[in-house]
Formats: C-alpha cells, structure tokens, sequence
C-alpha cells in the first residue's frame, strides 16, 4: 500500500514533464527518393546512407527508399555496391520531405581485381587465370614443366627444345625468375647440347606464376624483356600422401596440417634415373651416362596471427649426364653436371592497413661442363633481400613500393684441351651488389580508365651506374568483357660480375644495357572464353658486345617488333573440352659481333632468335568419365643463323687448332621447325579419400629430326645437322594420393 503513491508520483513527474520533452525533441524528416541506373531502370535492395551517420534505408524492388531523420541542412546521401560505382549525392534537408533521384554506374571493373600492366600471363588461384599448375602437368609436350608450358604461349620460343624462355627476340638472361621474391640464378637443369633443358623448379612445388612478356611494372628490374614470378605453395589443408612411379623415375611427397589453420609442412622427394627411358625409346645408345637427378624440398608455412605468416622453404637439386655429339672420326663425349640450392624466408604481414612482404635468400649452383676439347667450372652464389609493400588509398587509388639489395657473386675455371692435353686454363671471379628500389600507383582515372604509373631505380657497385625505368600502362574497359591496353616503359639490366671486373679482363666502365617497350593490345574474356592480341615494339641501346683485345664494350643496338595472337577456351576438368591457340610473328635486328681473320668486326642482321612465325595448338579432350586424351601441335619456321665459313689456323706451344670464322650476321635460317605431341591420363577414384592417375605420352609423334643448329669439324671445314634427341619419346607412369 505504501508503493502506490510513489506510482502516482512517477505518472504526475512524467505528465509535467511530457510538453517539456515534446518541445525539446528535434523534428522529424523525411528523405525519400528511388534508385536508378544508367538506363534509368530501377535498382532494388540498394543501401543508401546519409555519410557520417548511421542512419540509412534500402530500396524496395521497386527502387524506392525512404530514410527518416532528425538532421537538417546540407547533407550528403552515400550509395556503397560492389556492382556499382561508389555514389555520393548533395542534398538540403530544409521541409518536412525531400525527394532525390539517385543514378548509379554499373561499375565496369574494380582496381582491385584489375592488371594494369601488358602482356601479363598468370597460372594459379587468381581471378584471369590463364594456366593453372595441373593444366601445366597435363599439357602435351610440356613434360610437367613449368617453363616448356608457358613455351605454348605467344612471344616465347626456345632455340634447342629445351625449357629457356626466349621471350620476344630477348636472349634467355634477358628473362629472370623470381620465387617468393628470392632470384633464381639458374632457373634450368642442365642436359644435353641437342635436347636443351628442364626447369629447376617442380609445378606442384608452386600454387601460382606471374609470367610478363613484356611492359612489366615498376617492381621488377635488372631484366630487359620479360619475368616469370612464382608464388611457392601455402599451407595444407588436412593430410596427404602422394607417390608416383614412371618410366623416368619415382617421387614421394607429404603434407601435414600440424596444427589446423596455424602450422603446416610440406616435404617431398624425387629420383630420376633415365636408362629404363631411353632404353624403351631405343635412345640409349646416345648416352654414355643417361639423365639422372635426384632433388628434395621442404617448407613450412607458420600463421603465427591473423593476419601474420612465414613461410621458409629450402630446395636442392643434383643432376648430370654423359653423351655422344657428333659423328664419324670427330663423335666427341659431352658431360655436365649441377647442384643447384635455394633457401628463402618470407615475412607477410599487415601493418596499418600496408600489406607488407619482407624476404631473405640464398642461392648456390655449381656447374660443371667437359667435352673433347673444352672444360669450364663454374660457381655461382646469389644473397637477396626484399621488401614489398600495398596499400589501397581509397577505391580509386592503390599505392606500392619496395626496395631489394642483391648479392651476386661468379667463379669460372676454363680449361683448353687439344689432343688430349691441356694447353690453357683461365681462372675468373667477380661479384657485384646491386641496389633497387620502386614507387608505383594504380589508378582508377574514371569509371572505365585505369593507369599504372610506376619509376624504379637500380645502382651496381661494380658498374658504378645509377638508372632510373619510368613506366605507364594504361587499360581501358569498354565493358566487363573487353578491354584495350597500352604500356611504355624503360628497362635496364647490369652485366655480369665477370664482365665488369678489370682483373678478370672485364670493363668497369660498363653501362647497363636498355630496352624501351612499346605495347598495345585488346583482350576480351567472356564465360570460358578468352581472346588477346598485342603488338609491340622494343628497341635496344648499349648491349654488350665482345672485342678483339677481349674488354666487352657497350656497343649493341637493335630491335624486337612483332604480334602476339593468344585464343583460349575451357579449363582442363571444368569443361568437357579445353585448349588455346597462340601465334607469333617477330622481326629482330641487331649489332652482333663477327669473327673475321683479322678479329672482330660488327654487323647489322637477324639475331638468332629471330623466329618469324611460331604458332601452337594445344587440345584436351574428356572422352568419358575418368579418361582424358590431349595434343599439343606446333610449327614454326626456321631461327636466322650465323654460318661459320671456315677456320683460323692458330698455334701455341707446338699445337695447332682453329678459330672460327664467320660467314655474313644472320644470313641463314635452320630449316622450319615441325612437332606432335600427345598424351592420355585416366582417373580412378577408390574413395573420396584416395585416387589413382595413370598416364601416358608420345613425344614428337611423327618421329620428325627437327635441326637444332649444326656442329663442325674441328678445323671448320665441315659441318653436320645437329637433330633433338626426342624422337618418338614414350614416357609411362601412374601416381597415387591419399588424403589421411
């Protein structure tokens, strides 16, 4: 009883007070209004905020929203949509009821997902995936390497059948290749002298490549014509075994998640032993010491936050092979070896909204080459460390920058044997620190224009030489399917330690040779099917050049200019049929070195990359459930060569032998170049946790001797064609996974 006149004195409290509260209370608005697009139709379930508040709506179907406010005065109404682009509208909020009409832009493309840059090719998980790694291993004639499948592109050729990139007229230094931002100084295994080479680095050991053949950003330097950029794999999800067995070898590899989504390891093995191969292929014959290999890796991926992650990998190979070249009274034994070693620690982390990437590397390769007259060793060592980092400004603007210091060191022993004795050894050692740094900006100029603006520049301390590569790329977006691009930049690479160095008859005064990129193209891309063209044009200014008294100078100049056609349809196991055609046509020029009887002149001509027409058709097919045949077919005309004319008799300490002599620069071309290639993979699932692939491929299916160059006499009087190994080539193997 004692409660209720407290009751009553809380109603009477409020009912005094109620015209007070009334009177202070701010009055009510009302912001109304419908959402349209470019068209004018309606946008429905669209938010629309009034900016710095939360207070917001969302259209009905019908487009209509309605936002009630306290606020008055000028106020700004903000639309936020991943399809559209963001909108900001200026209204005053003065009566009871203002009425707007927001138009919105279909956004066309977002900077995020946008590469700015020409001539980019990538293969992993990321949006304009052009090859991803298992369409790398089942690609016919790639021989599941990473380098002879991006061969199948346009504007990449190779000289010898092997795995060296020549990119665009570019000789094979002129490409680098990056892993996890560490240099690989000698990304190639070595073999034989008419069967080129295999990449040093496995695609599953990877989960994605950057391949730029031209018009690369600022953040790569110290290369003159392209990058191939790979990301190594990140951490397992779950458990797995995996074993293969083939008619090449045999490969183990494991997976472990240690602790779910924080630590993982991955390791595995390789062992190649070639004899069974070419025994099978009736090419043993050729080898005094078939192929073999054997390499290892291991790393680890640790998310030591949410945002924080290392990732250590270390990679080691060792292979070598002893074989026959040449014929009759003059068929001399070749043999090469390597061991080739990387380690890398990476950082990534975000740190104010900077997505930042910090690297530390080494990377160790000895080579050992011997023939019948000639010997070299060689020792290479390659310390690195970068530094990478991104920030998004806003929707419109993203910021990069960096800066990498590079060690590079080289010791070479060269050694002349004539009749079986040794009649010269030359002994050479340099080493050079090279220092690099970038700034670059993406730009999204308008709702269709997007601009990469980038400088970088690179000093070396043997060369003593600062450089500065500015460099733009513009692409423009007609719609979400087809684009135009164009790009400009200046590229500059340092020679070797062993040509900058004084004391190992190198130049100091060496400059870093240049090439300037000219690119223009279009791309369209709808569904599973992609078409791009680009023309490009890439001139070259101080190549270094051989003299007479041996002191390489800044001399060379010329030109790469041509057209890349790329078509591609499908994904292997995504659709029923899968496969792209690429065509290239080049015209080079360049001032090359001429071996005379008087020494060494110059000449303009064709280089020997110069490989007019190149074109590769590549087709896989499901034939049914678990079965897949495949064919790769290329064809291009024969590389401009330089003859050897005849021989300079020359003699020391009572032998004789003989210097070449050259006939006019590229004044010849190797026959056209002709090869089939296929293949067939079957896949057996036991269980959704294990699965079997059993595969099989025919190389050069038509047995065709395609010409690789020619090998001479020892006086040069005579010469025969020099014809790849792989004739026919039957490879077998069938691997095994298990998912624990």
């Amino acid at each position: 009883m004692q409660k209720l006149p407290l009751f009553f004195v809380g109603i009477m409290l409020l009912a005094l007070c109620a015209p007070n509260i009334s009177a202070q209370a701010p009055a009510k608005r009302v912001v109304t209004g419908i959402v349209v697009n470019e068209h004018g139709d309606s946008v429905g379930f669209i938010s629309v905020k009034i900016k710095g508040t939360k207070e917001g709506g969302i259209s009905n179907s019908r487009g209509v929203f309605t936002i009630a406010t306290t606020l008055k005065g000028a106020q700004t109404l903000v639309v936020k949509n991943l399809a559209y682009e963001t909108l900001e509208e200026n209204t005053v909020l003065e009566s009871d009821t203002t009425r707007v009409i927001l138009h919105l832009l279909t956004k066309v493309v977002n900077l995020k997902g946008a590469t700015v840059s020409a001539s980019a090719f990538t293969t992993g998980e990321v949006e304009g995936v052009t090859l991803k790694p298992l369409e790398i291993v089942t690609t016919p004639g790639a021989a599941a390497d990473i380098f002879r499948a991006l061969q199948t592109f346009p504007g990449v050729t190779s000289l010898d059948g092997g795995s060296g990139l020549i990119v665009r007229g570019g000789d094979i230094t002129e490409t680098i290749t990056l892993i996890d931002q560490a240099s690989v100084a000698a990304p190639y295994r070595a073999q034989a002298p008419n069967d080129g080479t295999f990449g040093f680095i496995p695609p599953f050991f990877v989960s994605g490549t950057f391949f730029s053949s031209g018009g690369m950003p600022a953040r790569y330097g110290n290369a003159l014509s392209g990058v191939v950029a790979l990301e190594s794999q990140s951490m397992p999800t779950g458990n797995s075994l995996n074993a293969t067995l083939s008619t090449g070898g045999v490969s183990l590899g494991v997976a472990s998640e240690l602790v779910p989504s924080t630590l993982g390891v991955r390791a595995s093995g390789n062992y190649s032993n070639t004899d069974i191969l070419f025994r099978l292929n009736g090419l043993r014959a050729e080898f005094n010491e078939p192929p073999s290999s054997v390499d290892a890796n291991v790393s680890l991926v640790w998310k030591y936050s949410p945002t924080g992650r290392i990732k250590v990998f270390s990679y080691g190979s060792s292979n070598g092979l002893s074989t026959f070249y040449g014929s009759g009274t003059e068929r001399n034994l070749f043999s090469t070896a390597q061991v080739n070693t990387i380690h890398n620690i990476q950082l990534t982390d975000v740190w104010q909204d900077w997505v930042i990437k910090s690297s530390l590397s080494a990377n160790t390769v000895h080579n050992t080459i011997s023939q019948t007259d000639f010997g070299m060793t060689t020792q290479q060592l390659n310390l690195k460390t970068r530094t990478d980092a991104e920030k998004d400004l806003s929707d419109w603007v993203r910021v990069l920058a960096g800066a990498e210091a590079e060690y590079d060191d080289l010791a070479a022993t060269k050694i002349i044997i004539h009749q079986s004795t040794e009649v010269g050894r030359y002994s050479s050692r340099g080493g050079a620190l090279r220092i690099g740094g970038y700034v670059e900006t993406e730009l999204k100029l308008t709702r269709n224009l997007l601009a990469g603006i980038g400088i970088r520049s690179d000093y070396q301390t043997l060369a003593q030489d600062l450089v500065f590569d500015p460099r733009v790329s513009l692409k423009y977006v007609f719609t979400p399917s087809f684009n135009v691009r164009a790009a400009w930049g200046i590229f500059h690479q340092f020679g070797r330690p062993d040509q900058l160095n004084s004391a190992l008859e190198g130049n100091p005064n060496l400059k870093a040779q240049q090439a300037t990129h000219y690119i223009v193209g279009a791309e369209y891309n709808e569904g599973d099917a992609q078409i791009r063209m680009e023309a490009y044009n890439k001139t070259y200014a101080n190549l270094i050049l051989p003299t007479s008294d041996g002191t390489p100078q800044n001399l060379g100049y010329g030109y790469a200019r041509g057209l890349d056609v790329f078509a591609k349809y499908g994904e292997y196991l995504k659709t029923d049929c899968n496969g792209w055609i690429s065509y290239s046509y080049l015209e080079t020029s360049r001032l090359q070195a001429r071996r005379g009887t008087t020494g060494i002149t110059y000449e303009e001509g064709a280089t020997p990359f110069d490989i007019r027409h190149n074109i590769v058709i590549v087709g896989k097919v499901r034939v049914w459930e678990g079965l897949s045949v495949g064919a790769t077919a290329r064809y291009s005309t024969g590389r401009a060569l330089t003859p050897i004319v005849g021989g300079l008799a020359r003699m020391s300490n009572g032998f004789t032998w003989f210097d070449p002599i050259d006939g006019a620069v590229g004044s010849e071309r190797l026959p056209d170049q002709m090869r089939f290639d296929a293949d067939a993979s079957y896949f057996l699932p036991f269980s959704d946790k294990a699965y079997l692939v059993i595969f099989a491929s025919l190389s050069n299916a038509t047995g065709r001797a395609n010409v690789l160059n020619y090998t001479y006499s020892s006086d040069y009087s005579r010469r025969e064609p020099n014809v790849s190994l792989s004739r026919q080539f039957i490879f077998l193997g069938a691997t095994m996974t298990w998912r624990l």
